[in-house]
């Protein structure tokens, strides 16, 4: 909200059909806690969060909502939600993905997602898939 008044087309958008809004705290915490399980909190910006989050309210309040979007953070997040998503130009066959965090240096996995760096021999942690 405070991107669209610092940039001087606040004005604009009063007068035009786009509707500018907050998504609610419940929603906002149902998609933290979905990326938090999918793996992929790190990788959502709070706009990504508030997107999904305003498209789960719209949803709920019984919105016909399609998210457009080829950020994979995003859609796994909103597909895990049961946000309609729009099809995309992206290369390849799309899937939920649910990440694990791990140690590349001694191959430990964390279930803590927000973990950064490994606590048995101190490598920076990545992500990979986890298998099925």
């Amino acid at each position: 909200m405070d991107e669209v008044g610092s940039r001087g087309i606040g004005a604009q958008l009063i007068h035009s059909r786009v509707q500018v809004t907050e998504p609610s705290k419940e929603s906002l915490q149902k998609v933290k806690q979905v990326s938090a399980k999918t793996g992929d909190l790190k990788s959502l910006s709070e706009a990504d969060a508030s997107i999904i989050a305003v498209s789960l309210d719209l949803a709920s309040a019984g919105g016909d909502v399609t998210l457009v979007t080829d950020d994979f953070a995003v859609r796994n997040v909103a597909e895990v939600l049961g946000v309609g998503l729009s099809e995309t130009n992206v290369r390849g066959e799309w899937k939920q993905i649910t990440w694990i965090t791990y140690c590349k240096g001694c191959r430990k996995e964390y279930s803590d997602s927000k973990a950064t760096v490994c606590d048995v021999c101190g490598t920076k942690l990545s992500r990979k898939p986890k298998s099925s």
